[in-house]
C-alpha cells in the first residue's frame, strides 16, 4: 500500500477530494494525520468524514485519534 497515493484514489466523490486538496491534504498519509474533529473544523460534513473513515479502514488505516485533545478542551 502506497500511503503517498492521491486522496482521489480513495472511493470518495471528487468534490470531497478537491475540498481536501484545498486544505493541503493531498495524499492518504497526510489525511491519516487528521482527526475526525480536525476534518470537521475544515468544514467537511460528518457524512463525508464517515465515508473517509470507511475507505481508510478498508485499507487497514484510520484517522488520527484525538481523545486527549478533546478531553483537555472540555476542561476549558
Amino acid at each position: 500500500m502506497d500511503l503517498y497515493k492521491d486522496v482521489a484514489t480513495l472511493k470518495i466523490n471528487s468534490k470531497l477530494a478537491n475540498q481536501l486538496k484545498q486544505n493541503n491534504i493531498n495524499n492518504i498519509y497526510e489525511l491519516c494525520h487528521y482527526s475526525r474533529m480536525e476534518l470537521g473544523k475544515l468544514g467537511i460534513p460528518n457524512t463525508d468524514i464517515n465515508n473517509i473513515m470507511v475507505q481508510l479502514q478498508l485499507l487497514g488505516l484510520n484517522l488520527k485519534s484525538n481523545h486527549a485533545i478533546r478531553n483537555t478542551l472540555i476542561d476549558k
